[in-house]
């Protein structure tokens, strides 16, 4: 978390932390490229979950962020043997519901397959892994996305 703190000293990152009548009910964290928006971070402590603020913490950055296109990542929905399955599911259930679509691109990140989703399908692959890049440093992301190469997954 000191990562994103410190990153969030610059100009194209936002950290968030939301609160509800001065109670701290989750956080965003949000990357900017020329194009979109990447939703890096979202999160509501598990006692607010089902409450709407994961809803409304995404119309608040749409509503900042006016004809951008808004991205993110969840761990990928074809992995049906993982344990958390139905989590997976219920997650892009979720976004499905608050606008957003799946973008056929998958990402290692990690070890871990993520499948990207937009609020539209405009955004490229590879300005996707530039935005990475750019965020995380060269030696960051070579360590994150070393299972990149060779393994990239579109559909």
């Amino acid at each position: 978390m000191m990562f994103l703190y410190w990153k969030a000293r610059g100009k194209d990152n936002n950290f968030s932390a939301v609160l509800d009548n001065g109670e701290f009910v989750g956080l965003s964290y949000t990357v900017e490229s020329e194009n979109f928006l990447y939703v890096y971070y979202l999160a509501v402590i598990e006692e607010a979950r089902n409450k709407g603020y994961g809803s409304k913490i995404l119309t608040k950055i749409k509503e900042d962020n006016p004809g951008r296109t808004i991205t993110l990542a969840i761990e990928d929905t074809e992995v049906c043997d993982a344990p958390n399955y139905e989590m997976r599911l219920r997650r892009l259930e979720f976004y499905r519901r608050n606008g957003f679509e799946r973008l056929n691109m998958r990402v290692n990140e990690a070890g871990v397959w993520l499948e990207l989703l937009g609020t539209d399908n405009t955004v490229d692959y590879d300005e996707f892994i530039e935005l990475m890049k750019k965020f995380l440093g060269r030696i960051l992301f070579r360590i994150i996305y070393k299972y990149l190469w060779n393994k990239k997954r579109e559909k």
